[in-house]
């Protein structure tokens, strides 16, 4: 996500001509975006991030529903 956001920071300020940024090829505001496709399509698989996130979220909901299961109704 920070890559996304550096690549929008970088692009917006291409375009309002900000001094450092605005001399830039634009190519160089290619990067940022790759970089963010690199990271999510294939190291975050690589590293099992996405499953371990799916995992606690299933064992959360699980939670909340073993919990909802065990209230006394409302009467």
């Amino acid at each position: 996500m920070i890559f996304i956001l550096l690549g929008i920071v970088l692009l917006s300020m291409k375009l309002v001509d900000i001094h450092p940024v605005a001399g830039w090829e634009w190519h160089f505001f290619a990067v940022p975006f790759i970089a963010a496709i690199v990271w999510f399509e294939f190291l975050e698989p690589m590293l099992g991030l996405d499953v371990k996130r799916q995992l606690n979220k299933k064992r959360q909901f699980e939670a909340r529903v073993h919990g909802a299961q065990n209230k006394k109704p409302r009467r």
